[in-house]
């Protein structure tokens, strides 16, 4: 199963890609919290530099796994994964973010597979 979701091959549709995003913010928020738990457990504070390491652990493979579902979403969208780098502009991210979450993907086969639809 990780194969499937840590692969920037193929295409993500709008629905796929929303759940993968809910799916991963729900994950991060859950863990942090339980992370940030046990860390106040240990050494008495949430504040601590073991809670933001624990964090940083926890963390990285749910972005990881954000990013690369993303990419799948820009195949879709029949566009490069290098598409991503616009999200570290200012105000183009967040016109990017409402381009990959509201844009139809291309219909049919495309450059990076066949239509996640289907149809």
């Amino acid at each position: 199963m990780l194969e499937k979701i840590f692969t920037t091959k193929g295409r993500l549709n709008r629905l796929a890609y929303l759940k993968y995003v809910i799916g991963f913010s729900a994950a991060s928020f859950v863990l942090n919290f339980i992370v940030g738990f046990i860390a106040a457990l240990l050494t008495g504070s949430a504040e601590s530099t073991l809670m933001y390491i624990m964090s940083a652990i926890v963390t990285l493979p749910l972005t990881i796994g954000t990013i690369m579902a993303a990419i799948r979403r820009l195949h879709d969208l029949n566009r490069s994964g290098w598409f991503m780098l616009l999200t570290l502009i200012p105000i183009v991210n967040f016109l990017f973010g409402i381009y990959i979450l509201f844009f139809r993907g291309t219909v049919g086969y495309n450059k990076y597979g066949a239509d996640p639809l289907g149809y």
